[in-house]
């Protein structure tokens, strides 16, 4: 005979149930509180990654070097700068590297601090170790992961990294914007367990001779103008790479128009998605001369715009080079869906 509803067996067998779920969930709960109460503690953790030895040097044409770089294809400079000084930077003129105001994004919000040599707000305390650190690696002078992404630096030549860092120690000190961060709950968690320090791609080299040529515009794109890091789909909570590279498809959040961001657009030469596929080089060249065309638009045309010719054709042959990938990423002022880059 099978037991009725109301029976006796079927009330102890649904109590076991119960007792049995409130047990689970009542484990979950007490789990979650504790991963959480680790991260709460653990997010800030230090690294044990070595220092560097890199070392600055007062050789004039490395310093040039540097200044290039931090001014043009590696827009160090469109960070960190004040805002107010960012229409210097979009007239192609240099800006005091003072510190910017940072980014906003879904784990917390940041500086982008003082570059100068000032003791107080700036570099001046921070060893030249520390600094290539904080390139190769993604860890700050005080030994923590240090957001945004800023991976693409890890591959940097050794000769540029010391051409930056060299440049930096030459300007004069000037109080301005030092590290400041204030991670939010969702951040403290990523930071806990899913992000740690970037690594170089092997032994990065020593030296990278500029040249027009698509080798030299694959150190452009990949490394010292970081392009791949903007023109490909990433996790923004993980930095992980989506699509394939420079197929574009990354969000940026405007500034200018609420609920709106701007998509990178496709830099492979397929045909019909291609952004640049039908340019000439000339053309290519020429984009960059002109500049900011739009108002709000995350790309840092400031500091590229200061790119060479010779640094510009290399990155068109490489860019021409690539397996074509047909991506269509839509417009490129869209509606938000979800995460988006930018401040």
């Amino acid at each position: 005979m099978t037991a009725s509803l109301g029976s006796p067996a079927r009330r102890s067998l649904a109590s076991r149930l119960l007792r049995a779920f409130a047990w689970s969930a009542g484990g979950v709960v007490v789990l979650a509180a504790m991963a959480i109460g680790y991260a709460m503690v653990a997010y800030g953790h230090t690294w044990d990654v070595p220092l560097p030895k890199t070392r600055a040097v007062s050789d004039p044409e490395v310093i040039a070097r540097g200044r290039y770089i931090v001014f043009g294809p590696g827009r160090c400079a469109d960070c960190h700068v004040p805002d107010d000084e960012r229409p210097k930077l979009l007239r192609g003129e240099e800006a005091p590297l003072t510190g910017g105001t940072g980014e906003t994004t879904y784990i917390g919000t940041w500086s982008a601090p003082n570059l100068t040599p000032d003791p107080a707000t700036g570099i001046g305390g921070v060893s030249d170790g520390k600094l290539a650190r904080m390139l190769r690696y993604g860890v700050n002078r005080d030994g923590r992961i240090a957001p945004p992404f800023m991976d693409a630096y890890a591959n940097l030549a050794e000769d540029d990294v010391v051409a930056i860092i060299s440049f930096l120690r030459s300007l004069p000190p000037a109080a301005g914007t030092p590290p400041v961060q204030r991670i939010n709950l969702l951040g403290k968690i990523t930071l806990a367990y899913f992000l740690g320090p970037y690594v170089p791609d092997g032994t990065p080299p020593g030296h990278v001779e500029p040249q027009v040529s698509s080798r030299y515009g694959d150190y452009i794109a990949n490394t010292l103008a970081g392009c791949r890091t903007c023109h490909t789909a990433r996790n923004l909570r993980t930095g992980t790479y989506l699509s394939p590279a420079f197929s574009g498809g990354l969000p940026f959040r405007s500034r200018l128009h609420a609920g709106q961001v701007y998509v990178s657009p496709n830099l492979t030469p397929d045909a019909e998605t291609g952004r640049i596929a039908t340019w000439s080089e000339e053309q290519f060249v020429q984009r960059f001369r002109l500049g900011l065309l739009i108002q709000d638009s995350p790309m840092p045309w400031g500091s590229f715009m200061r790119m060479s010719d010779a640094d510009l054709r290399a990155l068109y042959r490489y860019l021409h080079r690539l397996p074509p990938v047909r991506r269509d990423n839509g417009p490129v002022l869209q509606p938000q869906h979800g995460l988006a880059a930018g401040g």
